[in-house]
């Protein structure tokens, strides 16, 4: 049943316009990075636009701007029955909570690895346009655009994913959710300004929430033939910060499965009424 439910959401997103309009907005907008130098994500410096370091960067910068777009999906998946009314009658079915719930979450997971996958199919398709000088580019490497997604990207949109649908799960509102993800970023922000020291550095390597300084600290002295040429290493301090950051993951995924509930409101509904 679990895949069943998985399969029917991702379709479900797949007919949805928002999915294809995020895909061509990311699309677009790393194109442009690559194909215009006025325009940049992240700061590539002299690295070639289609090295192991500028993919990485890239990846990375997108799929934090990836949250709006994950937030939109995974909030849906709880909010979208109960705003129909078609809550109360999957309650009535044979339906368990963990395939209901998680199956949703699967399938709107996967929509959001749809419109990410767009950074990197844009990066590698704007790295032939004959306009391009040749002086920018290095050798196309595939493993550098799947391994920056890998290393840079599928965690910060399963982070995401898992915080933020525990979130609408737990306030049952998609302004709610967004006010969270605001509030996530702004404190992201604030604390990283705090904490721009060296002396702070292996903290920030440790605790970041979207494994960037942990990679990047590796490489802040490479040359620009390094970064031309060698992907990041994936250390021991990367693997402590994902483990902590999947962690907390887990506990939200957790969370939200002991907090949702089918009939959360016919239940305030049927106390209102007999209040009234």
């Amino acid at each position: 049943m679990f895949g069943h439910v998985a399969s029917f959401e991702l379709r479900y997103q797949l007919k949805s316009p928002v999915l294809w309009i995020t895909f061509g907005l990311f699309f677009l907008l790393t194109f442009l990075s690559v194909v215009i130098s006025e325009i940049q994500i992240g700061s590539g410096g002299n690295s070639h636009v289609n090295g192991p370091y500028a993919i990485v960067n890239t990846i990375g910068v997108m799929a934090i701007f990836a949250q709006f777009v994950v937030v939109a999906f995974v909030a849906n998946v709880v909010l979208r029955d109960w705003e129909t009314g078609f809550g109360p009658i999957l309650h009535a079915t044979r339906i368990t909570k963990f395939d209901y719930l998680f199956g949703r979450f699967t399938g709107a997971v996967f929509a959001s690895i749809i419109v990410l996958a767009s950074v990197p199919l844009a990066m590698a398709i704007g790295s032939f346009m004959p306009w391009l000088d040749k002086e920018t580019l290095g050798p196309f490497v595939p493993w550098y655009y799947i391994y920056g997604f890998l290393v840079a990207g599928l965690p910060t949109l399963l982070l995401c994913s898992s915080l933020f649908f525990a979130l609408a799960t737990a306030t049952r509102s998609m302004m709610g959710s967004y006010i969270g993800l605001v509030v996530f970023l702004v404190v992201y922000l604030v604390v990283s300004s705090l904490f721009a020291r060296p002396e702070y550095e292996d903290l920030v390597a440790l605790l970041e929430p979207y494994g960037l300084g942990a990679l990047f600290e590796t490489t802040k002295y490479w040359t620009a033939a390094e970064r031309n040429s060698e992907l990041m290493p994936i250390t021991l301090q990367y693997i402590e910060n994902r483990a902590i950051w999947g962690g907390v993951a887990l506990l939200a995924l957790t969370g939200a499965y002991f907090l949702f509930s089918f009939s959360t409101k016919a239940a305030s509904k049927q106390k209102k009424e007999r209040k009234s």
